[in-house]
């Protein structure tokens, strides 16, 4: 296994990790699913999900991405740490930081939508647990999202020593995504620590 492989992971994925909680910060406004409640007599996602939060989540996760290219882009264009291909052409290898960011972040933001869909389905109110659901749901979207940005995902995450990272990601996401909420609860943006 190479060195690298578990860093480089968590370091890619950044981006998604920060997607849900500033799509929070962003948060408020329009609800995506405009109010409207299912024959179950649910909402269809809740007051929780915004197209303010869900746009901005995915600019921030974007530009997280970009910034972290950056470093790499005047130190070490052929780094495997630069988000791409080695940056004989700076301006190409910084839009694809920026696009497979955004995707990774918009992927995971829209894995969230759909655990809260399931949660409305079963009934569960806004905030309330969904033990792997509310863990997983942001990776596993960000995951297949990020699979549509070609020759980007798959060495990083699903081929080679890039499986190592993968789980890395999985075992570091539980205990990272209670610590944010948890943040988030004592800071005011969440009206529950978990």
């Amino acid at each position: 296994m190479a060195l690298e492989t578990i860093p480089q992971a968590l370091w890619f994925f950044l981006p998604a990790f920060l997607a849900n909680p500033s799509a929070v910060l962003w948060g408020r406004g329009t609800p995506m699913d405009f109010g409207r409640t299912l024959r179950d007599g649910e909402r269809l996602l809740g007051d929780g999900k915004t197209w303010r939060g869900l746009i901005g989540g995915t600019l921030s996760g974007a530009l997280l991405g970009l910034l972290l290219f950056l470093p790499f882009a005047f130190l070490d264009p052929s780094s495997s740490w630069s988000f791409g291909q080695p940056a004989s052409d700076a301006g190409a290898a910084a839009v694809l930081a920026f696009v497979a960011s955004a995707v990774l972040a918009f992927g995971a933001l829209l894995g969230d939508v759909v655990g809260a869909f399931l949660k409305r389905r079963m009934h569960k109110p806004r905030g309330a647990k969904a033990p792997g659901l509310d863990q997983y749901d942001f990776v596993v979207g960000g995951l297949l999202l990020s699979l549509l940005v070609a020759g980007w995902s798959v060495p990083r995450f699903f081929s080679g020593d890039g499986w190592y990272g993968l789980l890395a990601i999985i075992l570091i996401t539980p205990a990272l995504h209670r610590g944010v909420n948890i943040l988030g609860y004592r800071l005011g943006k969440k009206h529950e620590p978990w």
